[in-house]
């Protein structure tokens, strides 16, 4: 094993850090744009913030595992474990495919 890529383990902690960091970032940042777009859409507020802040905080959401997986594709990527490279950048393909379909 090179110096320069570090041990599985080593590896794997990282991208496990990682991968938990955006998950805890993604759902934080949409509740908050959820809870507030919410709490205005209740106060009765006028104007397109409420709705702004509700579909930033549903697409935040939706992107977080989408992100995940892109994480997950690099991450094997500079391990060259090559089968789990094929098999994320499968599901990456799904997903974008299936956001490429919903646009249409």
């Amino acid at each position: 094993m090179s110096a320069v890529h570090g041990s599985a383990d080593d590896r794997r902690d990282r991208m496990e850090a990682v991968i938990g960091r955006v998950l805890r970032v993604g759902v934080t940042a949409s509740s908050i744009c959820l809870a507030i777009g919410l709490a205005l859409t209740l106060a009765g507020a006028s104007g397109s913030t409420p709705h702004l802040l509700l579909t930033i905080g549903l697409v935040i959401l939706m992107a977080t595992p989408v992100g995940r997986v892109v994480i997950s594709v690099v991450e094997f990527t500079i391990g060259r474990d090559w089968f789990f490279v094929a098999m994320t950048s499968i599901v990456l393909l799904e997903l974008l495919g299936s956001l490429w379909a919903a646009t249409r």
